[in-house]
């Protein structure tokens, strides 16, 4: 912080020079002053509406108030009718929060010093005003007004802030662009009194220095505060947000009639330095420089991430995916919902940077998941990639599990495919183990290979690029469900791929046709199915179809419209689906039973382990994500009953507790409450579980902020 003196910036012209001594005791010297003149105020909402249009001075409750002045009553507002606002007005000049001397009337003469006009209420103070309703001037100053007044304390510039003009929304790091509005917190000390220190700004502003130490901006000293502003309605361009009674934000880059700024377009890119000037009315001052970054406007977005795999590691999973590539990447935003409707973020680009390209959670409940990820570069105000495609997770505990494979390759494009998202949703009420990887992964590691007790699931939609070769190769001769609008059209576009479609399905691809009115069920596992009212708003506008099957002994169709086109085959053993049939298109019922029958015909149930299995003999319980930052998933498995949820901070000291009752075989899922993000402090704390009788079990998570 510099301090000086810059006399040549403090210029005090006024309309009225008149002086005069403090309208209390002892008359001749010095009172504290509570308050100072166009401080902001707040009305009954709370919020800053109005200019103080006075000052304010210290005085007990009962003491008397005089007059400054030899003049005539000119009005009385008594305590019974203004309550603690009561005054007296003798001529230019009103006493407030004063109850009124009862043996005074309207159009008394006054002596100055001698007649008393009042007392103090509770109040503690006079609100004294020099000047008739709307043309107050400021009672403190360097040639008239009270006195005497000594002031020998500096103002303080306490903090400076650049926000985007007109906004609440803070520049990170003070790298700016645009339009800028400066910020500036201050204070000042009229004297030594107990709450002076928090008096408002006589006179404010700054000016703008390049690297070099050149001015190349003002000064620039909108706010002056000789007299009253015309209206209270332009507070707002004084004071900033967050301002009060007691706290002056003062937006020093605006003006006190209109809003205005520090426009750096056209700029050069580089280091500047903001310099605040704050002054009082007795030539004290203080400077505080604030260094800032002016950035070139930045609008474009990354590309999206592709995500490469989630997979089951222990008992939580690893999340990979390929690092972009741009040069202004800040890092990485991981969204997670458990109904595709709902998404959370606990971590941003503060903790997945832009050198991070995975992702680990230790324990994950018996919950289905869903995530998705977006890219932001460093802009200022960062700039965020469209969402990725979204990835599915569920942990297993042995048996057959789902893998999704993700085949649309959409890396750069502008919108997430749900499909997968979509499938997780149905597959939810099996309770079965999903992993999911993007078939990129095949060909950045050829040696993948997709373990026995998982049935792949494809979703395929791109009739651009081929599925990789080391994955095709891995899909012959074992089960498989591969469903989409291209499903077959995919495999045409390299030779691992036809011949999967020929020799091991038995099928011929001849193209696409529009979707049909009707789906009827031919054959295992649709016999009877029936579906009608086909969804078409969803950017799906052609199926592929088979005109028939090559080999009869290989493959068999499964349904078909009402035309005979054939969209989808099966294969017996072992069992495999090609469907050109998506999710999408089907009703909310009809889907659940296309999805329902392909599980009971592909996945192997003696493999599978029971949800009764699955309650362990003590209660458990799992948090997600552990760190956390704002909100946090409680996962609860045990034996039906009624429990006690405690969260204790480090030193034993209750942060929240919730009464639950178990009674699903499957656990219980619930969130911690959103207010205690702002509730508690970063740090340490303990998840207990209680039953009637004894301490059962606990969980330690970390809260970060």
């Amino acid at each position: 912080m510099n301090r000086t003196h810059l006399s040549f910036l403090i210029i005090i012209s006024l309309n009225y020079s008149q002086s005069y001594n403090w309208p209390c005791e002892p008359f001749d010297e010095q009172h504290w002053i509570n308050g100072t003149f166009c401080e902001c105020r707040s009305g009954s909402a709370g919020d800053i509406d109005h200019f103080h249009d006075g000052v304010d001075i210290h005085l007990p409750q009962g003491n008397a108030v005089y007059s400054v002045i030899n003049g005539t009553v000119t009005s009385i507002g008594t305590a019974s009718s203004y309550g603690i606002n009561s005054w007296v007005r003798v001529g230019r000049y009103c006493y407030v929060h004063v109850d009124p001397n009862p043996a005074l009337t309207v159009g008394d003469n006054i002596t100055a010093y001698q007649t008393i006009l009042g007392w103090t209420n509770s109040w503690n103070h006079i609100h004294f005003k020099d000047g008739y309703p709307g043309s107050e001037i400021n009672a403190i100053r360097q040639n008239g007004g009270l006195n005497p007044l000594e002031d020998n304390d500096d103002p303080q510039a306490v903090w400076v802030k650049f926000y985007q003009d007109n906004s609440t929304i803070q520049f990170p790091d003070n790298r700016v662009t645009g339009l800028v509005d400066i910020v500036c917190r201050a204070s000042d000390r009229t004297d030594d009194g107990p709450i002076s220190d928090n008096n408002g700004i006589y006179k404010i502003g700054y000016e703008i220095f390049n690297s070099s130490g050149e001015s190349v901006y003002g000064p620039y000293l909108p706010f002056e505060f000789n007299e009253i502003p015309v209206s209270d309605s332009y507070i707002t361009n004084v004071y900033f947000p967050g301002s009060s009674t007691s706290t002056y934000i003062y937006t020093i880059s605006n003006n006190l009639y209109t809003n205005n700024s520090l426009n750096v377009i056209g700029w050069n890119a580089g280091d500047y330095i903001a310099r605040i000037y704050v002054f009082d009315q007795y030539l004290n001052a203080d400077t505080s420089d604030m260094n800032f970054e002016v950035v070139e406007t930045d609008t474009e977005p990354p590309s999206s991430p592709e995500i490469i795999s989630i997979l089951q590691e222990g008992n939580g999973f690893i999340l990979k995916w390929f690092a972009n590539t741009e040069v202004d990447l800040a890092g990485y935003r991981l969204y997670f919902s458990y109904n595709m409707e709902t998404w959370y973020s606990n971590h941003d680009e503060s903790y997945l940077t832009a050198e991070d390209t995975e992702f680990q959670v230790g324990s994950f409940f018996n919950n289905t998941g869903f995530f998705r990820m977006s890219a932001v570069d460093n802009a200022p105000f960062p700039n965020e990639s469209a969402p990725s495609d979204i990835f599915v997770f569920r942990r297993s505990y042995g048996g057959q599990k789902l893998l999704f494979v993700n085949s649309f390759s959409q890396k750069n494009t502008v919108s997430e495919h749900p499909y997968a998202g979509n499938a997780g949703l149905l597959a939810d009420s099996h309770g079965i183990g999903i992993g999911m990887v993007n078939d990129t992964l095949f060909f950045i590691d050829s040696t993948f290979t997709i373990p026995v007790s998982y049935l792949p699931i494809i979703f395929t939609g791109n009739s651009v690029n081929p599925l990789p070769d080391a994955f095709v190769n891995q899909l012959n001769n074992s089960s498989f469900w591969m469903i989409g609008s291209k499903s077959s059209e995919s495999l045409t576009l390299s030779i691992p791929g036809t011949d999967l479609l020929e020799n091991y399905l038995g099928v011929y691809f001849p193209g696409s046709f529009p979707i049909p009115n009707e789906l009827i069920g031919i054959d295992a596992p649709y016999n009877n199915y029936y579906a009608s009212n086909m969804i078409t708003t969803i950017g799906i506008d052609s199926l592929n179809s088979f005109a028939g099957i090559l080999d009869e002994t290989l493959s068999y169709s499964i349904f078909a419209d009402t035309s005979g086109f054939i969209f989808g085959v099966a294969v017996p053993d072992p069992p495999s689906i090609l469907s050109s049939i998506p999710i999408e298109i089907l009703g909310e019922d009809d889907r659940i039973d296309y999805f329902d029958r392909a599980m009971e015909f592909l996945v192997d149930t003696t493999l599978a382990i029971s949800n009764e299995t699955l309650i362990p003999k003590k209660p458990a319980i799992t948090f997600y994500p552990n760190p956390f930052n704002t909100q946090g998933i409680i996962q609860i498995f045990g034996k039906p009953g009624k429990y006690h949820l405690t969260l204790y901070n480090i030193l034993g000291q209750t942060a929240w507790e919730k009464k639950i009752q178990l009674s699903q075989s499957d656990g219980l899922s619930l969130h911690l409450p959103e207010f205690l993000a702002k509730r508690i402090s970063a740090g340490t704390y303990f998840l207990l579980l209680k039953g009637q009788h004894s301490t059962l079990t606990s969980k330690k998570i970390l809260y970060i902020k």
